[in-house]
């Protein structure tokens, strides 16, 4: 009996012992800090009730839910549901995975949102247009309150929210910073929340949201280098590079629940070392060649990357500053051509105005003016509604069309249509009956 007794208390002193290990171990895969992994991502997209349909959502389930399989979640899907049926597939889930305390259970929402007397809230496919019928936009919706209940409620420690849409609320605490990520975290509860923006803002129907969540998980938002991408890592990363993007016009939030100082974990992959990175070998002729582009193009995308590859396999180079993009300010750059016009800066329909159009490429600066036809009368409204992110996004658009000092006149105005297209589809794929016109141009 006393060798029994024994025993145990040396078997209970050993798991102490590991677990206390354990604990101060920095992890490395999911495996190692949880039991399971779940994630429900929902898309609304066909709206009734006078909602604009949001084409891009489908896009944002599938990607969305292909990115979380490849982290090692078991992902469900549920695509335009009513209220009731949002309701009922989250109440579900909760239920049937929310139960394991080690388990990590993540919710993404894609699809309208709206803020109603102060109350944030996701918008169902029958929801009515509130501006109308506010008894109808309420049975239609499901409040922001709903999912914090849900989050308190479930017994896994680790939750996150993250709604590809705009809405106000104050369920949970804005953060500004990134707390430093420390091993005993992984035993603290961690209920956190992103939303893509805040009250009257709106989001592009080829979401940036999404494609800076996708990237954020993959290892973009691991802001420290060490291997795993924190909640609010996530939540910073996606705030600073969406807000960057739309020039403001669109400022993703992210919080915690109170009490809640945890941290939910993406593993995005060993972090990487100097004795583990891998500099391909000179190819013959390719310093030569490296330096004609540089020549070529100076200020360029490529030859900013030519700079790059010229310092990774010239040794003299090594030691140097590293490239850095161009400072943006004017400079005299002599070109064929200019063409100046003046076009009015109102807008009536079916015309939506975009003017100025400002960016820099190539070290050149080059304002533009462009006009929208609208589709009818509701795109009108939406396209309105989107002048100044579609204004910003056709800016960035143009800085990554690859613009040359070299180039003629006729390949700087084909290569600035080209971008206000690709702009065009990006923020509000059916709003307009055509193509972006470009009305006035000025380089200089």
């Amino acid at each position: 009996m006393k060798h029994l007794v024994l025993a145990c208390l040396l078997l209970f002193a050993i798991k102490g012992y590991t677990a206390d290990r354990a604990l101060s171990k920095m992890p490395e895969r999911s495996s190692d800090v949880y039991s399971a992994s779940h994630a429900l991502v929902i898309g609304v997209s066909d709206y009734y009730g006078g909602w604009p349909v949001l084409a891009g959502v489908r896009k944002d389930v599938a990607e969305v839910s292909s990115a979380l399989t490849a982290h090692g979640f078991n992902v469900r899907k549920a695509v335009n549901p009513t209220r009731q049926e949002l309701i009922s597939t989250i109440d579900d889930f909760i239920a049937r995975y929310g139960s394991d305390a080690d388990a990590r259970i993540l919710v993404y929402f894609a699809g309208h949102g709206h803020t109603l007397n102060g109350t944030g809230y996701v918008v169902a496919k029958e929801a009515k247009d509130p501006a109308k019928d506010t008894d109808g936009f309420r049975r239609g919706s499901v409040p922001i309150d709903y999912f914090a209940d849900k989050a308190k409620g479930m017994a896994s420690r680790h939750g996150l929210f993250v709604f590809d849409s705009c809405f106000s609320g104050t369920v949970f605490k804005a953060m500004r910073s990134i707390p430093d990520f420390r091993a005993e975290m992984l035993s603290r509860p961690a209920k956190e929340f992103i939303a893509s923006g805040t009250e009257s803002q709106q989001v592009p129907d080829d979401s940036v949201f999404r494609k800076r969540f996708v990237d954020g998980i993959g290892g973009s938002a691991d802001a420290n280098g060490d291997g795993i991408v924190t909640g609010s890592e996530l939540g910073q990363f996606i705030q600073t590079e969406v807000t960057g993007y739309s020039a403001g016009v669109q400022t993703p939030v992210y919080g915690k629940l109170s009490g809640n100082d945890g941290e939910f974990l993406f593993f995005a992959g060993k972090p990487q070392t100097a004795s583990s990175s891998y500099t391909a070998p000179a190819e013959s002729g390719e310093k030569e060649r490296l330096l004609a582009v540089i020549k070529r193009a100076p200020g360029s995308i490529e030859a900013n990357n030519a700079l790059k590859r010229l310092r990774e396999i010239d040794d003299s180079l090594k030691n140097q500053p590293p490239v850095t993009t161009s400072e943006r300010k004017d400079r005299v750059t002599t070109v064929t051509s200019t063409k100046i016009t003046y076009v009015r800066t109102d807008t009536r329909y079916p015309y939506v105005v975009l003017a100025p159009v400002v960016a820099y490429a190539a070290g050149r600066r080059i304002t533009a003016a462009f006009s929208v036809t609208a589709s009818n009368p509701a795109t009108f409204k939406n396209l309105n509604d989107r002048k100044e992110m579609l204004r910003s996004v056709i800016g960035h658009k143009i800085e990554d069309a690859g613009i040359l000092p070299s180039d003629s006149m006729e390949t700087v105005r084909r290569k600035i249509k080209d971008a206000a297209a690709k702009a065009m589809s990006f923020v509000c794929t059916k709003c307009a009956s055509g193509e972006p016109v470009l009305k006035g141009l000025m380089i200089k």
